[in-house]
């Protein structure tokens, strides 16, 4: 009789509502489907709460799955380090003068802990991985080898992730630990980091009709909605659909689910960044993440190369939750546009739908919709992240959409009607004026990327662009000359989209003139580009009055601050090395903004890294234009500036004395190393400029 073997009891690894509805559980607590739910109470998990099967999350699992980690860690470091001496000792050849070309497995397993070495020991030496060649690749902050042996590779890695665990060891068990498992960030989703799921998980992902109905709802709600949405949906068509959609969900196609997705994601951004109503007070972020998660799985399993129908649609709007992220993405968010293009391209849109008569005209106008935020993106990443522009290359008919309001739109409509006056405010006012100035932007970014150096005429011609671009903005667009704090606040409270559209058109008027800030000096020429820079340049900072402290998350906020910062250190210093009578704004002008500046980013430090670290910047460089006597910063201290200087960049008269400074004189090295500058102010140090894609 055979004896009855003991089997160890299976303990389950997903939540009970998982286990029923046969769904991946992540194993947090509450995990992420319950979460999406609201179910979290009935999310629990059978066995043991100490062992090694306790959900993440559950208290007293933390410090056991550390400990687990840890050993893991450790036995893998002792296989690579044999690993490495096994392969290396099986090397060995003998020259043919009887000399052994590689080293001893004694001595390999003493240098095999590459913790143990000093920083630069891959520069001493011919070769630390032993006879197999390699190259290094540097960048401008990484110096990287990919060798033919990685496995030294995988334990300096090993290394690292001792160090990680060690520092956060005491800090692990009050850490907060996201119930979000594989975060899609930029163009994430197009380089395989997202894993593909079953239909069914993405069709149980969704709410409860009622919850998305009003979700829906406030997305549409342009009156009340708080962020910047491209108009590229019309209404009524989108409603048919989704109605049909609940009708029948079998039969919704993946895309289109990936279309629903990204708007339920914009909407639990804006929640996240302009205010949680109490059903979501705590969860709008968690939602957000996962709703770009299924998102980004929609588009992977619909395979946007196959041109279907709101395949463009569905990218632009990720790419609207993407580009409204605290976090920089500027390189992944460069790449997801060129995506972006490349996928309209493929559908046709970078043609007039007038040559076609398959497009209805509802469809027609929303096709020039849908082009014009794609290239104005397009225009945006790529002065933004200092990368060429794609529509360069590109030949493009088609037409701007007109500016209507959409209620004037229908399915069944036969002609478009005439378009309405810029000054009257409808849905594609904000797209198309958005549209002409980025294209200007455009034109900037090819000048700095450029290799060589333009004209001042042709710099002269951006910028009579970019003032045409600003000088289209109707009034309700603007803000007022001069204003008090409180009445900024209310403004820029009330409607941040058309600050950050001034924003941009002052940060690319500093990013065009610039340049010429060294060279003003020593040409009177170049006097024209100084005063627009530094007008700009006052203008921003003037902004900070009414930036209330979150605003500072945001990677476009404080870049914008930051260029506008840089340039008046720029000046001030150029003065120092080439004092000039007749400079003006007064050097106690633009001594005390940049104090006023440092002030607001002081109360900015907690929010960011990057805000600290440019403070920090800040504080050092006002030291260093300190005046010997001391009567001179007492003097700009009782300066009051205007509380916010908003004019046109050139135009703002300064009544202060000029030339308050004391500076002494240099003249030499007028002609200024912008890229020793940039090299400079972009420091990891000083300046994070976020994870790099």
């Amino acid at each position: 009789m055979q004896p009855v073997k003991n089997r160890r009891a299976r303990v389950p690894l997903s939540c009970d509502p998982c286990r029923a509805r046969k769904l991946k559980c992540n194993r947090e607590q509450p995990c992420q489907n319950c979460t999406a739910r609201s179910e979290e109470a009935s999310c629990k998990f059978r066995g043991p709460k100490n062992g090694a099967s306790a959900p993440a999350g559950v208290p007293g699992s933390s410090s056991v799955e550390v400990d687990a980690t840890r050993q893991r860690i450790d036995h893998l470091e002792d296989l690579v380090k044999r690993l490495i001496a096994e392969r290396q000792a099986s090397s060995l050849k003998p020259n043919s003068d009887g000399s052994s070309t590689g080293r001893t497995p004694e001595s390999v397993s003493r240098n095999a802990d590459l913790s143990q070495l000093p920083p630069d020991a891959s520069k001493k030496g011919p070769d630390l991985a032993g006879s197999n060649a390699g190259e290094t690749v540097i960048d401008a902050t990484h110096s990287v080898y990919h060798g033919g042996d990685e496995w030294y590779t995988v334990l300096r890695e090993i290394n690292e992730l001792k160090k990680t665990y060690t520092q956060k060891d005491e800090q692990h068990d009050f850490s907060f630990r996201s119930s979000y498992t594989h975060t899609v960030d930029g163009s994430g989703f197009l380089s395989g980091q997202v894993k593909p799921i079953e239909r069914t998980e993405i069709l149980s992902t969704l709410p409860p009709k009622p919850e998305v109905d009003r979700l829906i709802a406030f997305f549409f709600d342009s009156k009340a909605f708080p962020m910047a949405v491209a108009p590229i949906l019309h209404h009524q068509t989108f409603m048919r659909e989704y109605n049909e959609h609940w009708r029948n969900p079998s039969r919704t196609h993946v895309i289109w689910l990936g279309l629903l997705f990204s708007m339920l994601g914009i909407t639990m951004l804006a929640y996240h960044q302009y205010g949680e109503p109490p059903e979501y007070e705590g969860t709008s972020d968690t939602l957000f993440q996962l709703y770009r998660l299924r998102t980004a799985q929609c588009l992977q399993s619909g395979d946007i190369s196959k041109c279907l129908p709101y395949t463009v649609e569905t990218l632009r709007l990720n790419a609207t939750a993407e580009l409204n992220r605290k976090d920089d993405i500027r390189r992944g968010l460069w790449i997801m546009t060129g995506v972006i293009v490349r996928a309209a391209i493929n559908m046709g849109y970078h043609r007039d739908p007038s040559h076609s008569p398959n497009f209805s005209v509802l469809q027609a106008e929303y096709r020039r919709r849908i082009w014009l935020s794609v290239i104005s993106m397009d225009d945006m990443a790529s002065f933004v992240g200092g990368f060429p522009r794609m529509m360069l290359a590109i030949y493009s008919d088609t037409q701007e959409p007109r500016n209507l309001h959409d209620w004037e739109l229908s399915e069944d409509m036969t002609s478009l009607p005439p378009s309405r006056p810029m000054q009257e405010s409808t849905s594609t006012t904000y797209l198309l004026l958005k549209g002409r100035l980025f294209k200007a932007l455009g034109r900037v970014g090819d000048y700095n990327t450029a290799p060589g150096e333009p004209s001042y005429e042709a710099i002269l011609e951006v910028d009579r662009a970019l003032h045409d671009a600003y000088e289209e903005f109707p009034p309700h667009m603007k803000l007022d000359a001069v204003l008090d704090k409180a009445s900024l606040h209310l403004q820029v409270r009330s409607n941040f989209a058309n600050v950050s559209l001034l924003g941009m058109y002052h940060r690319g008027m500093c990013a065009l003139h610039r340049r010429y800030l060294a060279k003003s000096r020593v040409d009177p020429k170049y006097k024209f580009s100084r005063d627009r820079c530094l007008s700009s340049a006052l203008t921003t900072l003037g902004f900070q009055y009414g930036l209330e402290t979150s605003w500072y998350k945001l990677t476009q906020t404080r870049h914008m601050l930051i260029l506008a910062g840089t340039v008046i250190i720029l000046e001030l210093e150029l003065r120092r090395k080439a004092p000039d009578g007749d400079d003006a704004p007064g050097s106690v002008v633009l001594l005390q903004a940049l104090r006023q500046s440092c002030t607001r980013w002081a109360e900015a430090t907690e929010t960011c890294d990057e805000a600290l670290r440019f403070h920090q910047f800040l504080v050092g460089m006002l030291k260093e234009f300190r005046t010997d006597g001391g009567a001179e910063a007492e003097r700009s201290d009782q300066t009051r500036l205007p509380e916010v200087l908003l004019g046109v960049a050139g135009d703002v008269q300064f009544d202060l004395p000029s030339d308050a400074l004391s500076f002494g004189a240099d003249p030499n090295g007028m002609d200024f190393d912008w890229s020793t500058w940039d090299a400079f102010i972009e420091e990891p140090i000083l300046y994070d400029t976020g994870p790099i894609y």
